[in-house]
């Protein structure tokens, strides 16, 4: 009998992972949070929610950086074998148009490629992967 195949990670699971890991590595001065919007509501919520001006498609972190280092980015978590819906890929248009960062990732891996990339994490923590947690 073949063992069985390791559970791909949820989205959730590796955003709460990298949220975790930024607490300890990320630079002080980085401040992220989630965008939540996702998940399932009623009409009633969601009817709510899009009068407040939640908007479909926006990434589900932002990063805002100090004057001089882009301001803001946001990153998008997939799924491997998850693809991008047609308001995420019109929100990543928007922000590629305005001249504002925007990544994916479907790994805390590649998460962690973006997170460095941006110059995220303190450079102790520069060469920090999954593995080596």
């Amino acid at each position: 009998m073949k063992p069985a195949a390791p559970a791909t990670p949820s989205e959730h699971s590796v955003q709460v992972r990298l949220l975790q890991i930024l607490t300890y590595a990320a630079r002080p001065e980085i401040y992220v949070f989630a965008i939540p919007n996702a998940g399932r509501r009623g009409f009633q919520t969601a009817a709510k929610f899009k009068a407040e001006g939640l908007k479909s498609g926006v990434a589900d972190l932002c990063f805002l950086f100090p004057i001089g280092e882009g301001s803001v980015a946001f990153l998008e978590l997939k799924t491997i074998g998850g693809s991008l819906s047609i308001a995420q890929k019109g929100f990543r248009a928007i922000c590629h148009r305005l001249g504002i960062r925007w990544e994916t990732a479907k790994t805390l891996d590649e998460a962690l490629v973006v997170m460095r990339a941006w110059n995220v994490l303190k450079p102790r923590n520069h060469n920090i992967t999954s593995e080596s947690l």
